[in-house]
């Protein structure tokens, strides 16, 4: 019998089983989420580009200020944003819209916000204006390059492209950078009982079930397959899930049983590994190699199947699209909530729940279930991961879902 790893140790093996694909040049607006940069992004534009207002206001000198005021300045100029800069005489105050470029000078200078001025409601230009206060210590500019310079790291490689990654990417004057692509997946159901022609057949959920996980962790275009239990079907589908996918998720079939058609074709072939792990549901852990795809065997129970997608397959998308190398599930998002129950693990293992998440009340709200009830599942948004006692309304580590 293979020996039994702990949870952590079976991440480990798979993280470690696999690397980042290589990286393309992608486009920034066919960027994926999922995609990490696989080189640092350098400022080839300051940020600021150049100097310019913070605010909606008029810019005036401050030598020009004296006294306690109200002060009053003729208005020598407008600068919109997107407008060339106005200059700048003593004794004149020159309206600047927020991100539009204050005028060049030498001199120290302040913008006044609108607000404390007595600037027309109609937005229209007076030839005059009055500064009612000043800003206090803001002089509400900001300098060219003071955020980045030229040359300098925007965005370090590994870093995983969101929307922050977009917009600074783009600021920085590239329109398309390396990355590692977002890696394809596809899904092979097995079993004769999946089959809805057979009176006593079950309706087949888990594929479903795994393709509408891959789309909000955001996989485009979730490849479904489905093979009986003949070693000769699962071979083919292997190899027509390989020429569509990076990785290959394989539901079923890698228990102990004399039908277990994963776990016989994955040991022919000399390249998989299987073993239990020290977790409730989801013992029964299998991976290995098909092709140039990676392939993650999960347990054919609903529960076990969803559990171990998101504690273990995630991350492995994540690796391949050039995410970090987990070493812990602690390093997964977690969040302490309460338990709207008592709880209790094993000695040496992890209980594994499926919890709804009530974020008013700060609660993780589950039902007593075992791995094939698939109702348990309905609603939930977070795993609890329970390695000891745990009563009602006490804390509970959940592992909350990707994107």
């Amino acid at each position: 019998m293979a020996q039994q790893r702990s949870v952590d140790d079976y991440l480990s093996i798979l993280i470690d089983s696999v690397a980042p694909l290589p990286p393309v040049k992608t486009p920034i607006l066919g960027a994926h989420p999922l995609s990490h940069l696989a080189e640092d992004v350098v400022a080839t534009i300051p940020i600021p580009k150049f100097t310019n207002s913070a605010v909606d206001g008029y810019a005036i000198l401050k030598e020009d200020i004296h006294g306690s005021g109200p002060w009053t300045f003729l208005v020598g100029g407008d600068t919109p944003a997107g407008s060339a800069p106005a200059s700048i005489n003593n004794g004149k105050a020159i309206r600047v819209m927020t991100g539009g470029p204050v005028p060049s000078t030498n001199k120290d200078m302040i913008v006044v916000p609108v607000e404390l001025t007595n600037a027309p409601v109609d937005h229209s230009l007076p030839t005059e204006i009055t500064i009612n206060e000043l800003p206090g210590e803001r002089n509400n500019i900001r300098h060219a390059g003071e955020h980045l310079k030229e040359g300098e790291i925007a965005v370090a490689a590994g870093t995983a492209f969101d929307a922050g990654t977009v917009s600074t990417v783009i600021s920085v004057g590239h329109d398309t950078v390396k990355a590692h692509p977002c890696p394809r997946v596809a899904v092979i159901t097995t079993g004769d009982e999946l089959n809805q022609g057979n009176p006593w057949g079950i309706p087949n959920s888990n594929g479903p079930m795994l393709v509408a996980e891959l789309k909000r962790v955001g996989i485009k275009d979730p490849q479904h397959f489905h093979s009986d239990d003949s070693e000769t079907a699962l071979r083919e589908t292997l190899d027509k899930a390989a020429e569509v996918a990076d990785v290959i998720i394989t539901v079923g079939g890698i228990s102990a049983g004399a039908f277990d058609v994963v776990k016989a074709v994955g040991t022919k072939t000399g390249g998989f590994e299987f073993f239990p792990i020290a977790m409730k549901p989801g013992k029964p852990q299998g991976h290995g190699q098909w092709g140039d795809a990676k392939v993650v065997c999960l347990p054919g129970n609903p529960v076990a199947a969803w559990v171990s997608f998101r504690l273990f397959v995630v991350p492995v998308i994540e690796r391949l699209g050039g995410g970090k190398r987990l070493a812990s599930i602690s390093e997964l998002p977690v969040v302490a909530l309460r338990s709207n129950r008592a709880l209790k693990a094993r000695e040496g293992a992890v209980l594994a729940i499926p919890v709804a998440i009530d974020w008013e009340k700060r609660m993780a709200n589950s039902q007593a279930h075992r791995s094939h009830m698939v109702g348990a599942l309905a609603g939930s948004g977070g795993i609890a991961l329970v390695t000891s006692s745990i009563a009602e309304d006490g804390l509970v580590d959940v592992v909350l879902g990707r994107m």
